[in-house]
């Protein structure tokens, strides 16, 4: 059929509709388009398209520059201009916030571009799996709706010390008979490289392995030494479980190096251990703590209370403009960070931290009787914890500072909070924290209404 796209999708797939008025998601169209369409699948609901040509091209329509573009699943925004993929995710926030969260008109700043739109990310998880052709293993991506991997040399959105040190990887399995994982009878093998890189102190590479034994060791760690010198910081292994959730979900050993990876954010020093969560783009993370501080608005009088709080860096940054700040995070591990940073950066007299579940945690708090002046929330993708939720509008909090990266759980939570009228939605700032990606980082900030 013929479709002309008149919108945008949450994943940045175009959307028209037939005569009938039946919804067509169309991944690679972009708004204004007249395409050509064949349909690949039907629900109910919606119909999934595929491009067969495109019939009036839109003038921000451009040439992918990566060879794995639409194959690899990572990217979604190449074929468009970037001053075009920021609009749409302004324009996927207000729609979220108009649609889930239910408010008219919202005030959505426009998305903060990022100066540094390729080459910006400091973590990886690459896959490793035999190549089905020529039976050696390979490191690469995961292509587009599928397990399949896809050998790569190069990947445009990773810093260049992460996609050196794969070319290293598989020079070493090939050169030492290193077996992929998913290698028969190979007993045990890796399954995953993760890098991670600093850019004070250098690069962290993780081997995610099935078992203990590793063969040829100290050639790999001859070899990266050769590549990257002094560079090469810290050299881990993760023995995976038997079913892990993901790739450093295992045994974690230090096999050569440091500890610790340091790195510097907010303008403050933060160490970074293979499981600890930290932004993937340093360059948008200190402009995003910067709108996070501006919508605190903290005058060094103020409590504040951070949930999910994560190894503390945004804890940290506001620390120092507030009186006191407690932070909470289910995660143990990070936890134990947090406090080494707040000891690190000679904050720990107002910053204190505790593990434990936020939806339990943070009200345990506040039936004690705490009564934070701010709540910054950074949840998963998920969204807030419900019982969180019906702490907030009891707690009587003034002000509430949103971050995710979610705007759909984002908006369904911000519905929770306006709905009785206890908040107000202030304003929203997106912030293209993953460049040529669907996703987008919010920055929101709410507060108390008179009446409640």
């Amino acid at each position: 059929m013929i479709l002309e796209i008149t919108g945008i999708g949450t994943e940045m797939q175009g959307v028209g509709r037939t005569e009938d008025g039946q919804v067509v998601f169309v991944p690679m169209a972009l708004p204004g388009e007249t395409v050509d369409v064949e349909i690949v699948h039907r629900s109910d609901r919606i119909l999934e398209g595929r491009i067969r040509e495109i019939l009036t091209p839109s003038p921000d329509r451009v040439q992918p520059i990566c060879p794995l573009y639409g194959q690899c699943g990572g990217c979604k925004t190449q074929h468009m201009s970037y001053d075009l993929s920021l609009a749409l995710k302004r324009q996927i926030v207000t729609q979220q916030v108009e649609r889930i969260g239910r408010l008219k008109d919202p005030c959505i700043y426009p998305t903060e571009a990022s100066p540094k739109p390729w080459k910006y990310r400091n973590k990886g998880e690459f896959a490793v799996a035999t190549d089905a052709r020529t039976g050696t293993p390979g490191v690469g991506v995961f292509e587009r709706k599928s397990h399949t991997v896809l050998p790569m040399q190069d990947c445009l959105l990773h810093d260049d010390l992460s996609t050196r040190a794969l070319r290293v990887i598989n020079k070493w399995m090939h050169a030492y008979c290193i077996p992929a994982a998913d290698t028969p009878g190979a007993g045990g093998g890796v399954r995953h490289v993760v890098t991670r890189v600093s850019r004070a102190d250098g690069l962290m590479l993780i081997l995610s392995t099935t078992s203990r034994r590793i063969r040829a060791l100290d050639p790999l760690i001859s070899m990266l030494s050769t590549e990257f010198g002094e560079k090469i910081h810290s050299l881990y292994q993760i023995v995976l479980k038997d079913r892990p959730a993901d790739a450093l979900d295992g045994r974690c050993i230090l096999l050569a190096g440091k500890r610790v990876l340091i790195d510097r954010l907010a303008g403050l020093s933060f160490a970074i251990s293979p499981r600890t969560f930290f932004q993937v783009n340093m360059v948008q993370t200190d402009r995003l703590y910067e709108y996070v501080r501006e919508a605190a608005a903290l005058t060094g009088r103020e409590f504040v209370l951070d949930a999910y709080c994560g190894c503390g860096t945004i804890s940290l940054a506001l620390a120092r403009d507030a009186a006191r700040v407690i932070g909470v995070e289910l995660n143990e591990g990070a936890i134990e960070d947090a406090k080494e940073n707040a000891n690190r950066n000679g904050l720990w007299e107002k910053a204190e931290f505790y593990a434990g579940d936020a939806g339990v945690k943070v009200v345990e708090l506040i039936d004690q009787g705490l009564r934070p002046d701010v709540l910054v929330v950074d949840p998963p993708r998920k969204g807030i914890d419900a019982r969180l939720l019906s702490a907030i509008v009891k707690g009587q909090i003034s002000r509430v500072v949103y971050v995710s990266c979610n705007p759909g759980t984002m908006a369904r939570d911000i519905q929770r909070l306006t709905e009785e009228g206890a908040y107000r939605l202030e304003y929203i700032k997106p912030v293209d924290m993953f460049s040529q990606t669907e996703h987008v980082e919010c920055v929101a900030r709410l507060t108390r209404t008179a009446q409640a």
